[in-house]
């Protein structure tokens, strides 16, 4: 894998080449003295720089000067200190001069290499790390400086350093074949001048990297004989090692992870962290001393490496294949392998980098086929049209791509909202929709406003827009009374099981979504009746989904679309809600809050969280005392239990992450054992966490199912022997062959080919403690008991075969199950800021980490975990400085439309029709595929070339298949 450090100052790196990269105490096994290194990169062949490392080189360069000339590249900053403007003092970082980047062999192939003695293996890993540097190369940016956005140039400089031996740990060395890679800080522009590295292309990049890299070494070893497999991380391993022996010789590995587990950090600059923590200073010994060792070591455990190359040899002799030769079953695979690319991709966001799309297709062919097949095949799909490149803003570090099927879909849900517009007669007159409004005396007027806007719009598709704690559920009831006295059918749906939940407990008859789409088709011949739909939290549905839902609809239906734009959004692609309020859907606006009503210094927090003025927001919490930092996560997460237990009634506590999650939940349970507050006998459950990491495409995928996964499937299947709703466990996969090897319900066992069963889901086993007294959370719907995935409630009775619970909610409900059969429920004291979406609660505490990941701390989280307080919320945080800041990130699902600006007639009309002038020539292609769909017995297309028209032939059967006037391919 590749992981890269923090830039480097000069001193540090200067440091690091005399003291680390050319020590000979790095590299026992080749025991030629220092290591010399070796140049790489297009800005150092243009520089004169190739073959080994010179001292003089590397340090001007690291100083931002010319490595001949001593002539300055970039500016050299010299550190110095000032005062912020609230009065502490920060100290600037000298001249960056680069990055350490370090490629490190699986620990298989490093004793494979080193202990086996198979050179060609390291040469391998080697060849791997230069066809992996050579693509990271190419997403090369250089900060322009002042506002101006980074400009990707290609071009970089590039000082090779291969190492054989890890840090030691209690005096041992362990084997461990790496390459550290210095990458300076300069590169060059197209008009000769150079400037520093922006870096943030090279962090982004990381993933595909290290995927490029597990290729080619990857290939490269099975062309010498080596079995692979994936390791626990994941990373490819060569077969023949016990689990006994890897961890033995990865002592430093566990050294860290010791480190993390008792700092409770975790990430990937937690490790660089540790790993600088906990590192030994590197014994000098002699190089017969550390290879010794090896093979003592080696030798406890069987001589395994000197098996795993003999048998190499004599498989490879067998195969008698070329390295350079490709067989048709590996073009087969990489076919394959961009097939799953794009559909695992594409069905969680509508646009994507294809540095995404290459390096989940390199995982999906690891080993049976090579990144430069994988490349030609997506490329071959690119001409063809199977992907469409969007052209964003020219500071972009790669391509985006989408394809035609989303660009149709976006197009379908704009053209449903703009067809009804103008279209339907009011539900009531403006007086009924009055008086409707009037009914209920507490209402305030935003929510009679739109009550009235609904109830009078000639619109079949209308919108609102409510934010949180608006009494969003209390308008609808009213919609509901006034549309069903007028004669109309009312019905709700939702992306989730609890909100459809929370709508049937205000009269409104209503189901998942999901289930919606399930239906059977209305027989046109019966009677005509009129509908109004509700759907609820509209921002949870996928793009796909509302299409769906909008093409199902009758002619004398109406549709109500109501979510809020700034929660959280779906798993799936898209965020049709906001992209038709975009697109001119009339939508009604309820914004007045009424759940902090009561507390106006909390609501006027919210308010400005609510309109995305987070920092705002945040400053404003932290000027209530409501801001807690402390700065180690073990005693943060002890504070919040104290805290959580010192008032535990109507108290919820949103953490961003599961992780996070489980140990507050464990931190809480341990508080109110030692309060009384549970019962004093733990009973231990096997429960079930579903692997909601899994697309659709990972789920056709053998090596993605680990041995202990638990199976549900949905629809069963009779050649297998296999019930609908019944489960199984994984015992097995082999991923060359694509087959999963299951113990079914019977104890029977059973392969098959994933690709081949549908309506699978997957589960990992957990064993988790339980008390009465103990609060918790459903993870999956269930009939029979009447709860929604991730209701809550508080076990009030634990006996031998059952669990009873008391339901939350407005009227007192209990229910009882069998933990051995209805295994989907959890601790549920902390939730993560996803599952808190519609919860309101008394009192909320929240764990924000400034440190995670953006994807998890951003505006939607700041908002929809303190929005769902009625009285009191709290934040604890490692960071109260930069926490306004972090929260104020913006993250939203991606859309295709995103890139391109709205059609305008042009000046000029023509006798035949109007003439549109589109800028974007993927918008203007896209309007003449939905312009032809819409008439295509009448209508010619003519493109201007061959090119052309291949892409508006895609788009055009993509469109024509979503009308359903073209079948399924």
């Amino acid at each position: 894998m590749l992981s890269i450090s923090k830039a480097l100052s000069s001193g540090q790196a200067q440091t690091y080449h005399k003291m680390e990269f050319t020590s000979g105490t790095q590299s026992y096994y080749k025991q030629d003295g220092a290591v010399e290194g070796e140049w790489q990169g297009q800005l150092a062949s243009k520089m004169g720089l190739s073959g080994a490392v010179t001292s003089a080189e590397f340090t001007r360069l690291t100083e931002g000067r010319h490595p001949e000339t001593g002539e300055e590249m970039v500016k050299h900053r010299a550190a110095q200190e000032y005062k912020n403007a609230d009065g502490t003092t920060t100290k600037a970082v000298e001249h960056r001069a680069g990055w350490d980047a370090t490629f490190s062999a699986p620990k298989s192939v490093s004793l494979t290499a080193l202990v086996g003695g198979d050179e060609r293996v390291r040469e391998a890993h080697s060849a791997a790390v230069t066809a992996a540097l050579a693509e990271l190369e190419r997403y090369t940016q250089a900060r322009i400086g002042g506002n101006n956005p980074a400009e990707t140039t290609g071009k970089f400089i590039a000082a090779k350093f291969e190492h054989d031996t890890a840090r030691p740990v209690d005096g041992y060395a362990a084997p461990q074949l790496h390459t550290h890679v210095f990458i300076m800080n300069v590169t060059q522009r197209a008009d000769g001048t150079t400037r520093a590295l922006q870096p943030q292309s090279m962090f982004d990049s990381q993933n595909f990297a290290t995927a490029v890299y597990q290729s080619a070494l990857t290939y490269q070893l099975r062309k010498l004989g080596y079995e692979i497999e994936a390791g626990k991380s994941g990373a490819p391993e060569i077969k023949g090692y016990s689990q006994e022996y890897l961890d033995a010789s990865s002592p430093r590995s566990q050294q860290i992870k010791d480190h993390l587990a008792k700092s409770g950090y975790s990430g990937a600059e937690a490790s660089q962290i540790a790993a600088h923590a906990t590192r030994d200073k590197k014994q000098i010994v002699s190089p017969e001393e550390v290879v010794e060792a090896h093979r003592t070591l080696a030798a406890t455990f069987g001589d395994q490496a000197e098996t795993v190359v003999r048998e190499a040899r004599e498989r490879a002799k067998i195969q008698q294949t070329k390295m350079q030769d490709l067989t048709p079953e590996e073009i087969a695979r990489a076919k394959e392998a961009v097939t799953y690319a794009r559909s695992s991709n594409f069905e969680r966001e509508a646009v994507t980098d294809e540095r995404t799309l290459m390096r989940d297709a390199l995982r999906r062919g690891m080993g049976e086929t090579t990144y430069a097949h994988v490349k030609a095949e997506f490329d071959a799909r690119h001409i063809q049209g199977d992907f469409r490149e969007l052209k964003g803003e020219k500071h972009a570090t790669g391509r985006s791509f989408t394809t035609p099927e989303t660009i149709a879909n976006e197009r379908a849900n704009i053209r449903h909202v703009m067809a009804g517009q103008n279209a339907v007669e009011p539900i009531v007159s403006s007086d009924q929709a009055a008086a409707q409004a009037a009914r209920r005396a507490f209402m305030n007027e935003a929510q009679r406003t739109v009550i009235q806007e609904v109830l009078t719009s000639t619109d079949r598709i209308h919108g609102v827009q409510g934010l949180a704690g608006t009494g969003k559920t209390s308008v609808l009831s009213s919609i509901r009374e006034g549309a069903e006295a007028n004669g109309y059918k009312v019905e709700g749906f939702a992306p989730t099981s609890r909100a459809a939940g929370q709508l049937r407990q205000e009269g409104i008859e209503a189901t998942t979504l999901q289930s919606f789409l399930a239906r059977k088709q209305q027989d046109p011949s019966a009677p005509a009746s009129r509908h109004l739909y509700m759907l609820d939290e509209s921002s949870l549905a996928s793009t796909k989904q509302m299409r769906a839902f909008l093409e199902k609809i009758g002619p004398t239906d109406r549709v109500l679309v109501i979510g809020d734009t700034a929660q959280h959004q779906g798993v799936d692609a898209g965020r049709p809600f906001e992209q038709m309020q975009d697109a001119g859907m009339r939508t009604s606006q309820l914004d007045q809050i009424v759940r902090q009503r009561k507390n106006p210094a909390l609501l006027e927090a919210v308010q400005h969280l609510a309109k995305s003025e987070t920092v705002k927001g945040v400053q404003m919490l932290a000027d209530q005392g409501r801001v807690t930092q402390i700065a180690d996560p073990n005693q943060r997460i002890a504070a919040i239990a104290k805290d959580y237990a010192r008032a535990p009634e109507n108290t919820i506590i949103v953490s961003p992450d599961n992780r996070s999650r489980q140990l507050i939940n464990e931190a809480v349970r341990v508080e109110l054992k030692n309060a009384g507050k549970l019962g004093a006998e733990d009973q231990k459950f096997s429960i079930l966490a579903h692997r909601s990491d899994m697309t659709g495409a990972d789920r056709e995928w053998a090596a993605r199912y680990k041995a202990g996964d638990v199976l549900k499937y949905e629809t069963g299947s009779k050649s297998h022997g296999i019930a609908r709703n019944s489960t199984a466990i994984v015992l097995s996969t082999d991923a060359r062959n694509n087959t999963v090897t299951i113990e079914r319900e019977d104890g029977q066992a059973v392969t098959y080919d994933p690709k081949r069963l549908k309506g699978v889901n997957a589960y990992r086993v957990t064993q988790k403690d339980f008390a009465e007294g103990d609060r918790i959370q459903f993870t999956a719907k269930d009939k029979t008991l009447g709860v929604n995935n991730r209701d809550l409630g508080t076990i009030t009775k634990l006996e031998t075969g059952q669990i009873t619970v008391q339901m939350d909610g407005k009227t007192t409900r209990t229910i009882q199950f069998d933990p051995a059969t209805m295994r989907h429920f959890d601790h549920g004291y902390a939730v993560t800021s996803h599952v808190s979406q519609g919860l309101t609660e008394g009192r909320v505490i929240a764990n924000i980490d400034t440190e995670s990941s953006r994807s998890l701390i951003n505006t939607r989280l700041a908002y929809v975990s303190i929005s769902r307080a009625e009285h009191d919320a709290r934040i604890y945080t490692n960071d109260a400085k930069t926490l306004g800041a972090r929260l104020a990130t913006e993250v939203s699902k991606t859309t295709a439309v995103d890139f391109r600006r709205p059609p305008q007639p042009a000046s000029q009309q023509k006798s035949q029709g109007q003439v549109y002038e589109y800028a974007d020539p993927n918008h203007r292609l896209a309007a003449v595929a939905s312009a032809f769909a819409e008439r295509p017995a009448s209508t010619v297309v003519i493109a201007k070339d061959q090119e052309e028209r291949r892409e508006l032939n895609q788009l055009i059967r993509a469109d024509l298949q979503a009308r359903g006037l073209v079948g399924a391919d």
